[in-house]
């Protein structure tokens, strides 16, 4: 896969961006859980019978669904340099900012249902899972995940936008 002529971009550069992205995703949701529950003297997962891969699974989803999502937008962003290179237009690739706001949605959503379906499994009790999703989406977890998987999502669009000419590398002084 080589990057279109004249982009000034390694093809690999928004795939490198998505991944640096789920990686802060990730940092910032264990970090952002461990100070609410500091804060709220609260545990992630509440329920005592949930087992040890509940939070875990629910988490990993969340970050699982960022990555998909900032993968289709790393996709989109190169068939569009493509169209624009070969049609020589000035500026025409656009980013979808406001899918920032889907992300988010569909992270809280995914958190809350793998939570949930996993507790069920755990406990063996599907009513169980419609309490766990409730409790989960009341203690305030599931909307960091969301709100963070927003907030990552917008970053990654500003630094892909603004790669610069050699965003590959920095260079030294004395090689510009």
């Amino acid at each position: 896969m080589s990057a279109p002529e004249g982009s000034g971009r390694s093809a690999s550069y928004p795939y490198m961006l998505v991944l640096f992205a789920v990686v802060l995703y990730f940092a910032l949701v264990v970090c952002a859980f461990g100070f609410v529950s500091l804060l709220t003297d609260t545990d992630v997962v509440d329920a005592s019978d949930a087992g040890p891969l509940v939070g875990p699974a629910a988490t990993g989803s969340a970050v699982l669904t960022v990555l998909f999502f900032l993968i289709g937008i790393a996709r989109q962003y190169e068939h569009d340099l493509r169209a624009a290179v070969a049609g020589a237009v000035e500026h025409p690739v656009r980013l979808p900012l406001g899918r920032s706001v889907l992300i988010g949605a569909v992270s809280f959503a995914a958190y809350v249902l793998v939570g949930a379906i996993l507790y069920a499994v755990t406990t063996g009790e599907l009513f169980s899972a419609v309490l766990f999703a409730a409790d989960s989406t009341l203690s305030g977890y599931a909307l960091v995940a969301g709100i963070l998987a927003a907030a990552v999502a917008v970053i990654y669009m500003i630094v892909l936008a603004t790669g610069g000419e050699h965003p590959a590398r920095p260079l030294w002084p004395w090689e510009r």
